[in-house]
């Protein structure tokens, strides 16, 4: 069954960012599309649930980022705590 969520990265302020991640994210087996919206500084994923989870999108962007992630239903947005500036 696919499943949608909006995924909320600590940060995504480097131009560069988005690319990486979408790239990042699209390998995971079982994930299915990928869009990075950079003015809301979040990423929607689509994914079969029973070939990967949500946590393990989390984790796979982690272990590559280094990137703190928060997890929200599709199309939620988050307000505040989110660094807008590129960390390099």
């Amino acid at each position: 069954m696919l499943k949608t969520l909006t995924f909320h990265p600590s940060r995504i302020g480097c131009p560069s960012i988005p690319g990486t991640m979408k790239g990042i994210v699209i390998s995971i087996p079982g994930v299915k599309d990928v869009e990075v919206r950079y003015e809301e500084r979040s990423i929607d994923v689509t994914f079969d649930e029973t070939k990967t989870s949500p946590e393990e999108i989390t984790k796979k962007i982690g272990e590559e980022m280094g990137l703190a992630m928060e997890v929200t239903k599709h199309g939620s947005k988050k307000e505040g705590n989110v660094a807008h500036t590129c960390p390099m």
